[in-house]
């Protein structure tokens, strides 16, 4: 669900990062670290909480990428931006679609990262996703819940609705 009225105060941003692995056009994912509480082994993209020396909810985006997997912020280049996204516990999050240039180190925090993820570009078709189920947004509308299995994990939620939009121009 595409969200941009009546929101909550606090902002986030993510980034769908697209790059080169073993020769094939991936996104990286991440598995969080058993020690972030809450989202602890779910799968997501790189991105968090604005901080006040954002300028942009991009530099967000580039900030938490950097501090997650050690991608640095000149390695990656924007493409797109997407469209507001409200989260089941009602944080706005902006999604950034941005390309990875070679040569890119990888260095996942292992406070915040268990494992990286790849999933092929290739692979990101409407057949791939199922929906797990429903959730009442504060639109009062039911909206579904999208999931894939991939690697040994479930992708679902937010993350994967918001590579539906940025693969599949679904929303």
């Amino acid at each position: 669900m595409n969200e941009t009225a009546q929101s909550p105060a606090r902002e986030f941003a993510v980034l769908v990062p697209i790059l080169d692995h073993e020769g094939e056009e991936c996104v990286l994912l991440t598995q969080r670290s058993g020690t972030i509480g809450r989202y602890a082994g779910q799968v997501c993209l790189p991105g968090g909480e604005r901080d006040p020396e954002d300028a942009t909810l991009e530099d967000t985006a580039l900030r938490e990428t950097w501090e997650e997997v050690g991608i640095l912020r000149d390695r990656v280049t924007i493409i797109r931006e997407l469209a507001w996204h409200l989260s089941s516990v009602l944080h706005r999050v902006k999604p950034f679609v941005g390309h990875v240039h070679k040569p890119y180190e990888l260095r996942p925090n292992p406070r915040e990262v268990e494992r990286i993820i790849f999933v092929p570009t290739a692979m990101i078709t409407p057949a791939l996703f199922r929906i797990r189920g429903t959730w009442k947004g504060p639109d009062g509308h039911e909206h579904a819940v999208h999931t894939f299995p991939w690697d040994g994990c479930e992708v679902w939620g937010l993350t994967a609705r918001i590579l539906r939009e940025a693969f599949l121009k679904t929303g």
